[in-house]
């Protein structure tokens, strides 16, 4: 019996070491594809390339050391063929991308993987335009056109563009913001405000201004607002957004002067989103080329209406169903700070392409909780610090 009782021990120990090992793993895998987006790197360069063929290696060492049930296998499986299908047929990367992490988020405690990012997205990010300031990255600035027909100079700090620098200082607040929500005080505001406003004043992002002001009015309501049932009505967002931007794509006409304004104020991605639906048409699957490589026009900073174009209408509606399930599972286990982050991301991706990245907007991740029953948001006697620190002392 002794012997017996002995090997169940070894057994469960064992278990619990290769869970750590397969955490750490997980956590090296999002920290290198960190690292490699806070320093600007993007996925055709080989850089990135080869950082994300040895970040995989960590994934790797995570799903083969967790244990899946037939229900998750299947929910994986089926995502990775979706995935896999908008890859080969489109090129589309990032659904692909946002399978393979959610393999690895079996067990891992998301808010723990945001702490356990965080402090690299800010050296990252400030190493980068310190280096640019000091003249060592390429900083000239670009021309950007307002409303108004007037010409301002942006800079993009090595970045790719102006609206990514703004996009990956303004993920980094939204972060902070996340982590030390019950924290949060009238100085936080003031801080936050004025990181935004020398973003704003490098890189006329004003998406990116509308979004902090609205991100700052969600979290205003959430502390002064006791009553929370509204978050159910807020848990609809994507299918709203999904809803209003078809509807600008399909309704737009540039003989119409009101719909030209509204095009303007949105630097004409409402007519770039038009002229694609004219020329393609809508589809229900992936179509068979890159589209995108096909026109003049730049592609569509309209998250929900590139998925709808490209990856055909099954795709996207698969999203809007997944997103909007997950919000509202969401809403009933009691996580309405989760749905503020979420629903902030959910609007900038109406502007943008950027929040279909699980790195740039690690939000989209806890769509994950329609996949795991157990999925982890807080920290926990399971988490990974406390498995950590069990495995480092034993």
């Amino acid at each position: 019996m002794d012997k017996l009782q002995k090997r169940i021990v070894d057994i469960k120990q064992n278990s619990e070491q290769l869970a750590v090992i397969g955490e750490l793993g997980f956590i090296g895998y999002y920290g290198v594809m960190v690292i490699m987006k806070s320093f600007g790197y993007v996925s055709y360069e080989t850089v990135y390339k080869v950082a994300f063929v040895l970040a995989l290696f960590g994934l790797a060492v995570k799903v083969l050391t967790t244990r899946y049930t037939m229900r998750e296998f299947f929910l994986l499986y089926l995502l990775l063929a979706v995935s896999a299908i908008c890859w080969l047929r489109v090129g589309e990367k990032n659904i692909m991308f946002i399978t393979l992490t959610l393999w690895g988020m079996k067990n891992i405690s998301f808010r723990d993987l945001m702490r356990a990012t965080l402090w690299i997205r800010v050296l990252g990010t400030a190493l980068m335009i310190a280096l640019a300031c000091a003249g060592i990255l390429e900083t000239e600035p670009s021309t950007a056109t307002a409303t108004d027909f007037t010409e301002y100079k942006v800079y993009a700090y090595g970045y790719i563009k102006s609206n990514a620098a703004f996009y990956i200082i303004f993920s980094i607040i939204a972060i902070c913001l996340y982590i030390y929500y019950d924290e949060i005080k009238f100085w936080h505001f003031l801080l936050s405000a004025a990181v935004c406003y020398a973003a704003f004043e490098a890189t006329y992002c004003r998406t990116g201004v509308i979004v902090f002001a609205g991100m700052w009015g969600l979290i205003i309501l959430d502390k002064l607002c006791k009553n929370k049932k509204y978050y159910r009505w807020i848990s609809y967002n994507v299918v709203a957004l999904f809803g209003i931007s078809l509807l600008a794509m399909v309704i737009y006409q540039r003989d119409n002067s009101t719909l030209f304004k509204i095009n303007r104020i949105f630097n004409g991605r409402i007519e770039i989103m038009n002229n694609y639906h004219k020329a393609f048409g809508i589809t229900l699957f992936p179509k068979t080329v890159n589209i995108f490589w096909d026109m003049d026009y730049t592609t569509i900073d309209n998250f929900y209406m590139y998925l709808f174009i490209s990856c055909g209408a099954v795709v996207a509606l698969l999203f809007v169903v997944i997103a909007t399930r997950a919000q509202l599972k969401l809403y009933r286990d009691g996580f309405c700070r989760e749905i503020i982050f979420f629903t902030v991301f959910a609007v900038y991706a109406m502007l943008e392409q950027s929040p279909f990245n699980p790195i740039l907007n690690p939000f989209i991740l806890l769509m994950g909780n329609l996949v795991y029953r157990d999925f982890r948001i807080k920290e926990n006697d399971f988490g990974i610090r406390k498995k950590i620190a069990d495995f480092t002392s034993a």
